[in-house]
């Protein structure tokens, strides 16, 4: 996904290892960072995130999907989870959107995790847009 800024921001996506105690892989957190054209300035997503258009969002959260898609059989066979970040925009739009949440629920071993500035995340079970993406 290519993001508009000061200057042209291509995104690129990296695996974050997530081990337990024991230091045994259990997942990976598919993340994003995003480098300028001429590739001398990295930003992370935190940074990007809060100018992004919806439609960027949407772009770049596919774009995670795809490349999960392409990893699948990794994930299968050694039984890991895979995390994607869930901004409240793709929350709407998983919702909204049949088709983007059947591409998303095809995959077992994908969780949906949201950070502590989700908004109405105080309500816990009373956050309507949550609990509907919980069933």
């Amino acid at each position: 996904m290519i993001a508009s800024l000061d200057e042209l921001y291509h995104s690129e996506l990296f695996f974050l290892p997530v081990m337990d105690e024991n230091a045994r892989l259990v997942g990976l957190e598919i993340i994003a960072t995003f480098a300028a054209e001429n590739g001398a300035v990295r930003m992370p997503t935190e940074l990007v995130a809060p100018r992004l258009s919806v439609e960027e969002q949407y772009c770049l959260f596919v774009e995670k999907l795809a490349l999960l898609e392409t990893c699948q059989h990794f994930f299968i066979q050694h039984k890991l989870i895979a995390w994607l970040n869930l901004p409240p925009a793709i929350s709407d739009l998983l919702l909204l959107d049949s088709e983007l949440f059947s591409r998303a629920a095809r995959f077992p071993f994908l969780e949906l995790a949201i950070n502590e500035n989700y908004p109405g995340l105080n309500q816990g079970k009373n956050n309507e847009t949550l609990a509907n993406l919980a069933m």
